[in-house]
């Protein structure tokens, strides 16, 4: 199921990537989506993800149609990126010279692209435990 963005009416494909967008939206733009998370989840910030989807899905309204961003398939159980939810970043994207984005939105790119990785990381060296206790 999916829900559209109780500002601009897109289309995500659950929850959390309707918190991701709003959040995102909020953070690097400002304006309606972050005045809109401001009045109905006022402590967006500094909650979790997971949270935060819970909680803007019981303001948006439900569709079949979600958007499908990058290449990807709902048998596959993770995009080739792996990235969260269809996200598609490629390694080499030139995050820096994106002449569209000021120094800040850039900025928050390459930490979020520095946690990613550091997060996969986690996950991988996790399930690389889990297999040598089996």
């Amino acid at each position: 199921m999916g829900y559209l963005c109780p500002v601009c009416a897109a289309p995500f494909g659950g929850g959390e990537p309707l918190a991701d967008h709003l959040a995102v939206s909020a953070i690097l733009h400002g304006g309606d989506h972050e005045a809109w998370l401001d009045d109905t989840v006022d402590d967006w910030g500094s909650i979790s993800r997971a949270d935060l989807g819970e909680r803007v899905v019981d303001h948006a309204e439900e569709t079949d149609d979600h958007e499908h961003i990058g290449e990807h398939s709902h048998r596959d159980p993770e995009p080739a990126s792996g990235l969260p939810n269809g996200i598609d970043a490629p390694e080499d994207a030139a995050v820096d010279g994106d002449a569209a984005l000021d120094g800040d939105a850039q900025a928050v790119l390459r930490e979020a692209r520095e946690l990613t990785q550091e997060m996969q990381g986690d996950e991988r060296s996790e399930s690389d435990d889990e297999r040598k206790e089996s």
